[in-house]
């Protein structure tokens, strides 16, 4: 029920002139609209995100610690990429694209993993997809910074739902240099 109010809500916001016109010309007909709209929009678009859900969970200094550009040197790594996971995965399930599916992110001792989700049996290039993460990453990024100072790498990892094989796209502290 959640996910249906969240779909009419971003309906509302984003085509609001329509909606309030075919309204206008029969109470009927507005609604009729407004059910395709949105069962068009549950189908092929990934869910809105609850943006006043997200923020109940984070205190302000965490939100001004993972919104902000600059790097806060009051939090350690450990902290900030604690937070940060923790963050990301409020967002998560996220479509990337037709097959990839944003899954949530976790950190460890010695990396930063952000988990994906591939459906279809996809033909993937490890090196091509390393090289199409590199050239996707700001090195000059906070999160970028502070692997480096940390010494983590940053591990994308790749689920095929189907299979359930995975693999894993290492971009080391060398890389982001």
């Amino acid at each position: 029920m959640k996910r249906l109010v969240l779909h009419v809500k971003r309906l509302f916001r984003k085509f609001w002139f329509i909606i309030f016109f075919c309204f206008a010309i029969s109470m009927v007909f507005g609604a009729g609209i407004l059910i395709i709209m949105t069962a068009i929009s549950m189908l092929f678009f990934s869910d809105p995100v609850d943006i006043k859900g997200i923020l109940k969970n984070f205190t302000d200094e965490e939100l001004e610690i993972i919104l902000s550009e600059k790097d806060n040197e009051t939090v350690s790594d450990d902290n900030y990429f604690e937070i940060l996971a923790r963050y990301q995965t409020f967002l998560c399930p996220k479509k990337v694209d037709r097959i990839t599916t944003w899954i949530g992110s976790e950190v460890t001792d010695s990396a930063y993993i952000q988990k994906y989700e591939l459906k279809n049996n996809p033909e993937l290039s490890t090196e091509l997809l390393k090289q199409n993460i590199l050239a996707s990453i700001n090195k000059d990024s906070v999160a970028a910074k502070r692997a480096v100072r940390s010494n983590r790498s940053l591990n994308f990892e790749y689920t095929n739902r189907n299979t359930g094989e995975s693999s894993t796209i290492v971009i080391t502290t060398d890389d982001l240099k």
